[in-house]
């Protein structure tokens, strides 16, 4: 509330009123400031914060020098973020602004505008790259689309932020805008009466606005490096010799064996480090007497995912609300899929336990749609359907008064709208008027049917949806009880043989009426109808917390799971949720450290358990500056690098062995395992004929050149080729052999990637082109490698890099197959010199030419680009593969 006051100069009584302020308290500050300051030459500094930026120590004397030390790293890295996107701003998200108004309550200084953005054209057709406004999105304006820099020049460059939009599926977007500068031209009278038209325009009009970037995350780091909530946590990550690595002498000795009673980890079939970790995780989760921040080392294929989801399946047993966090969408959804795998195994009545798990943060970019299970632990989905469930007017409540009302009286409302009057007699001389309203079957009929549907979903809902410290298993059991009620009340009415004068005689008494033969369907209907009565006036008294809207839902729900999924950048929201005392960070080796202070500032945690592999890809850093400051180094990392106490997952599940040798001996020193899976006769597998395509291969293609594309990244067309041959020969192969394969095709450039994408196009669908980054945590059951660079000197660039290599070795389960020159990469001096010499030493080294087909296409490919260069170019690739072949 501070920083927003500061920032806007709104009166207490103002700002508690404004619709703004819930949102940006917490993220509005001093970093906003500093990036409005910014003018175009700053932005294309690479030098502004150059000499400020320090590297960031492996050791910390005080709090305030551990979090001041990523500070200045934070801003250069958004100041690089910046720059890189006003670089390609035809490639911008853009939109028109159709109206801007000034935000009322904000006094004289404050720029902040109510905007209606439009994504359509001139045409009122939708734009090819419409910008649709996010919250912390920064913007910034210009009389044309703009295309490049230039075009804020005219209007001179004012970034804005995105403080909140209204309805993000409501076009055009109606958003809270705050500005650094005024957008609409006022007079000096406006301050003094701020309520009175006067003359006002725009600085131009039209009026567009182009994204630039978004400082959600940034602003949350920024917060969390400005406060100090959890100074046991902080403080025991600051030396070499803290003893927050190490577990409690009090209770750790009996902790595990007492915890895992009941728990029943023998059927999940862990392995010794496995059941280590999870008995630990546990122990350690319980321990009330020091904080602790433990590291789990999950290697590839060595099952982190099952561990992780063992372990917070155990402590959903156990009641312990724990959060767990992961940098990327992707990772979160993971770890939460498998979870769900695993209780939905265990669940005692159809959904009941799921309330107790929740996941949230956002619905696109987690793809919950195009995940069923997730779809019942998504907080936004959730919260709708509680809602649903308890809204005044038309909830569980309201529906079950009008099923009672429905059952009670509904013979006597049928009456009122034929005009009858009721009495010990019905008026049988009036009965041709049924002819205008229809026959007192089709009249229940219509309204039970309305009432049901609802009733139904509401009733499943609250089962599925509701926390179970508020919804017991015996409440379950009544409601999925009458639920069947409900069903056979259904199939009675719509029973045929049910006469439309016994529906009268069974809707107009509150008494089972007595026919002669009990198991006709008249009777188990009247019978139905009353038994069913007493079950809805039971339910009547069940107690349910009172929610005046969505959002008080949505707290709800937050205070109440016991399992909690999210990015690490969202749990920004859960400053307020008590209880919360353990914090799981999955992938925490490529989570930056400033991130997790997101999460050490968590009020109440005590005991964070970090899994990850700092031998795989970190964090990635725009800034060269900030990466040479050690700005994306993990918090993993480092404590590993001050020697923390670590735990191996030592067996690996994936690769066959061929393909885990070389990274088991280059990266993690023959500690890893092969399980006995991957050793079995059945794992051996041929998908294509010849020794070329076995288990691992490195197929040398000398043919092929290096060369960049418009972006700067690097392409190897001959390369491309190849792949694509591979590809058709295991797409026919398929076809021939009736089997599926899933296939990754990697490259560690962008180029590459894109070339590939291109000729591959949609052909086949059970291939998935990625770079090397993008393949972090995936697996396919072949993988074929592009490594692209092909010179005389040996130069090799960032493919040399050992993590982004152990990544890319590592993702295939029975095939790796590895195209690339097989005397550059033994010239550059690198990893891959040893993997080509590796190679060649396991008979597992392959000429392209060994393929005749494979070898065709090659040359192809190789004599069609050589004919669209120019006489000088040739002559320079002649003299390049002259070198090779000397």
């Amino acid at each position: 509330m501070e920083e927003l006051l500061r920032l806007l100069s709104i009166d207490i009584d103002e700002a508690e009123t404004s619709d703004i302020s819930s949102l940006v308290i917490r993220e509005i500050s001093s970093l906003i400031t500093e990036v409005f300051s910014w003018s175009l030459d700053d932005i294309f500094n690479h030098d502004l914060y150059r000499t400020k930026v320090n590297k960031i120590p492996e050791t910390f004397s005080s709090v305030e020098q551990y979090l001041s030390s990523f500070r200045h790293p934070l801003l250069e890295e958004t100041h690089a973020d910046l720059s890189s996107n006003m670089k390609n701003l035809y490639q911008a998200p853009k939109c028109e602004i159709v109206s801007v108004e000034k935000h009322i309550g904000c006094k004289q200084g404050n720029y902040v505008y109510k905007m209606l953005l439009s994504d359509t054209g001139t045409d009122r057709k939708p734009m090819k790259d419409a910008y649709k406004p996010q919250p912390s999105d920064v913007i910034a304006f210009s009389d044309v689309r703009p295309e490049n820099v230039k075009d804020f020049i005219r209007i001179s460059y004012i970034p804005a932020i995105i403080l909140k939009v209204e309805d993000d599926k409501k076009k055009p977007y109606l958003a809270i805008v705050l500005a650094s500068k005024p957008i609409i031209l006022e007079n000096e009278e406006d301050y003094e009466e701020e309520y009175i038209e006067t003359e006002k325009k725009l600085i131009c009009n039209p009026l567009f606005a182009v994204y630039l970037l978004n400082m959600t995350t940034n602003l949350r780091i920024w917060g969390a490096l400005s406060g100090e909530r959890n100074g046991d946590i902080i403080k025991g990550v600051l030396e070499a010799n803290s003893q927050i690595g190490n577990d409690c002498e009090l209770c750790f000795d009996h902790e595990a064996e007492l915890l895992s009673n009941g728990l029943d980890l023998d059927s999940f079939n862990l392995n010794e480090t496995q059941l280590h970790a999870v008995l630990r995780s546990i122990a350690t989760s319980f321990c009330s007497h020091k904080s602790s921040v433990k590291l789990i080392w999950g290697p590839p294929g060595t099952g982190k995912t099952k561990t992780i989801g063992v372990l917070l399946s155990s402590l959903l047993k156990l009641d312990h609300k724990t959060l767990t966090c992961a940098p990327t969408n992707t990772a979160v959804v993971e770890v939460a899929t498998r979870l769900m795998s695993i209780v939905k195994q265990t669940l005692e009545s159809n959904k009941y336990g799921l309330g107790d798990i929740l996941l949230f943060g956002n619905a696109e970019r987690m793809k919950i749609d195009d995940t069923n299970d997730l779809q019942d632990v998504f907080c936004d989905y959730r919260c709708k359907a509680l809602w649903d469930c308890f809204a005044p007017h038309s909830g569980l409540k309201f529906q079950l008064k009008s099923m009672i009302v429905l059952l009670q009286v509904t013979y006597q409302k049928y009456l009122r709208a034929l005009h009858i009057k009721t009495g010990d007699k019905i008026d049988e001389s009036k009965k041709s008027e049924e002819v205008l309203i229809g026959e007192f079957r089709e009249f229940l009929r219509k309204r039970f049917k309305f009432i049901e549907e609802s009733m139904r979903e509401s009733i499943v809902s609250i089962c599925s949806h509701m926390p179970t410290a508020f919804v017991s298993v015996t409440m379950v059991k009544e409601m999925y009880t009458t639920l069947d009620m409900l069903r056979d009340l259904k199939s009675l009415l719509q029973n045929g043989s049910i006469s439309n004068q016994d529906l009268k005689n069974i809707f107009c008494t509150s008494e089972i009426i007595d026919y002669s033969y009990t198991r006709t369907s008249a009777f188990l209907l009247s019978k139905t109808r009353i038994e069913f009565l007493e079950a809805l006036r039971s339910l009547e008294k069940l107690s349910f917390p009172d929610f005046p809207d969505e959002a008080s839902i949505r707290e709800f729900c937050l205070h109440n799971a016991c399992l909690i999924f999210c990015t690490s950048s969202s749990s920004a929201n859960l400053s307020g949720i008590a209880d919360l005392k353990l914090v799981v960070i999955d992938e925490a080796a490529q989570l930056k450290e400033c991130e997790s202070e997101i999460l050490l500032q968590l009020y109440g945690v005590k005991q964070v358990i970090l899994i990850g592999d700092e031998l795989q890809l970190p964090a990635m850093v725009q800034s060269n500056i900030s990466e040479k400051a050690n700005f994306g180094r993990s918090l993993f990392e480092r404590l590993l690098s001050l020697k923390h106490d670590k735990h191996l997952l030592n067996v690996q599940y994936r690769m066959h062995p061929s393909i885990s040798v070389f990274p088991n001996e280059q990266f993690y020193h023959k500690q890893i395992l092969d399980a006995s899976n991957v050793k079995e006769r059945n794992y051996n597998k041929r998908f294509l004929e010849g020794s070329m395509y076995g288990s691992f291969s490195f197929i040398d293609v000398s043919y092929g050149e290096e060369e960049f594309n418009e972006k700067h990244s690097l392409k190897n067309l001959v390369e491309v080729a190849a792949i694509s041959e591979i590809i058709e020969k295991l797409y026919r192969a398929s076809i021939a052999n009736n089997y599926k394969v899933s296939v990754g095709i990697i490259s560690p450039y962008k180029a590459q990637v894109l070339a590939l994408v291109d000729k591959l196009g949609d052909k086949f669908e059970t291939h998935s082109v990625r770079s090397v980054d993008g393949f972090q945590g995936a697996e396919q059951d072949i993988i074929n490698m592009s490594t692209v660079r092909s010179n005389a000197t040996g130069s090799v660039g960032f493919l040399a890099n050992h993590q982004r290599t152990n990544v890319a070795l590592t993702r295939a389960r029975y095939c790796l197959w590895i195209l690339g020159n097989g005397r550059t990469l033994m010239d550059s001096d690198s990893i891959w010199s040893k993997l080509v010499r590796n190679a060649k030493d396991r008979g597992c080294y392959f000429n392209v030419d060994e393929d005749k087909m494979l070898s065709k296409v090659v040359i192809d490919a190789s004599t069609t680009r050589l004919a669209s260069l120019s006489l000088a170019e040739r002559k320079i690739v002649h003299g390049y593969f002259y070198i090779l072949t000397c």
